[in-house]
């Protein structure tokens, strides 16, 4: 951890990403309260959120931009041309304009598919292998700290400033994010595209790499179908403050609060326990984690409900971590673009179907049963990756000891 805080060109990624993700969480809250006030349609709010999660379709296609083409020069154009495309939002005023909100927010989700992995690939040419659970960590946090202060400050912002301001000043924060990564020295990355390969290889690539290393094939069947459950929590938590506490909906605020402390006192951990036990295991552990919480949720008592949310916040920030580590270190560096973009587009497929399917059967099934549903397949597939753990080592060498990140800044 110390070294990482001494790695100039780390610590300038961190400051990018702090200031883009704060802009971005604050912006996305408020276009969904910008929607709603001009057409007071709550659908038409939520299709702001809807065009966000969209464009991760094609994920796939992301990938090969991401490979193509210099890490460095990708991740500054993505974040540029987002600065850019908010300035759409001046031009709208009243509900025939919503429009424009909804294309702006599908570039938001456009440029997550790209800037995200980008962000997890170009992180292996800053620091040393032995800090990359580290630097996932960290980054990780500071991720999740600004999801509690982001809906706050975007709803609050909104009301003082409007949304107009709001989009200028996320610009502002997509620009800081491109200077930092412009000040970050890299070695130089040569890409080189085979012509005889075709556009469809190119982007199965990333899936072939991903099923055809064991561990990272173990990691995703077991996360994949843990998040097929796992994502029955977003509705479910209506009932067990309702129904199992009998709290006020406003309670649901403090359990989210709750959720993002556990998870980064995870994320400022995940350095030491990925390196105690491996990232596989840390994948494993924090499937086993999201077990636990369900069977806490099932208490009625405030106290051990508010030690699941703890817990639950812990066990997703370990999965997303031990996740991105096990790709960086058992994929090459002309395919980690393609490999990253594949495994997350393969955990977050299930995990939004099962948003959807738990809010269709919270309406017919008690929500306690769910509860034992998600403990049990999240338990099983926590005890299924245990048994391959072992592949828990690296397949791919570590890259030669240079001094990496040094970040002196481009003349």
């Amino acid at each position: 951890m110390k070294v990482l805080l001494r790695n100039r060109g780390f610590l300038l990624l961190f400051f990018g990403q702090a200031l883009s993700t704060l802009g971005d969480r604050a912006l996305i809250i408020a276009f969904g309260i910008w929607v709603k006030e001009l057409t007071g349609s709550n659908a038409a709010a939520g299709g702001a959120f809807f065009f966000v999660a969209f464009p991760y379709l094609f994920a796939p296609f992301a990938g090969v931009i991401i490979d193509r083409f210099p890490r460095r020069l990708v991740f500054i154009v993505a974040n540029v041309t987002m600065a850019f495309t908010l300035l759409l939002t001046l031009l709208v005023h009243n509900s025939d304009q919503v429009w424009l909100l909804y294309a702006v927010t599908f570039c938001y989700g456009v440029s997550g598919i790209i800037i995200t992995p980008t962000q997890a690939a170009l992180i292996t040419s800053i620091v040393d292998d032995s800090e990359l659970p580290d630097a996932n960590g960290l980054l990780q946090t500071v991720s999740d700290g600004v999801k509690l202060l982001a809906p706050l400050i975007g709803a609050a912002l909104f009301t003082l400033v409007g949304g107009h301001t709001i989009a200028m000043l996320d610009a502002v924060t997509f620009l800081a994010a491109a200077l930092c990564v412009w000040r970050i020295r890299t070695p130089d990355e040569e890409r080189r595209v085979e012509k005889s390969v075709s556009l469809r290889d190119e982007m199965l690539a990333g899936l072939r790499h991903v099923f055809g290393t064991p561990a990272l094939r173990n990691v995703v069947i077991a996360l994949g179908t843990a998040l097929l459950v796992t994502g029955f929590t977003q509705t479910l938590i209506f009932s067990i403050v309702d129904d199992g506490l009998h709290r006020a909906a406003a309670f649901i605020g403090v359990l989210s609060s709750l959720q993002g402390a556990g998870a980064i006192a995870a994320g400022l951990a995940a350095g030491r326990l990925s390196r105690r036990v491996g990232d596989v295991r840390e994948v494993m552990i924090g499937i086993a984690f999201i077990a636990v919480s369900a069977v806490l949720y099932l208490a009625p008592n405030v106290f051990v409900v508010a030690a699941g949310a703890v817990v639950f916040g812990a066990g997703i920030c370990w999965t997303t971590v031990g996740m991105i580590t096990v790709v960086q270190r058992r994929s090459p560096a002309e395919i980690q673009g393609r490999a990253l973009t594949a495994a997350m587009g393969l955990v977050s497929t299930p995990q939004t179907i099962s948003i959807a399917l738990g809010a269709g059967l919270s309406l017919v099934v008690d929500y306690r049963v769910m509860l034992v549903l998600i403990a049990v397949v999240t338990g099983g597939c926590a005890i299924w990756l245990a048994r391959y753990s072992t592949e828990a080592q690296p397949e791919i060498p570590a890259a030669a000891p240079e001094p990496k990140g040094a970040g002196e800044p481009n003349t």
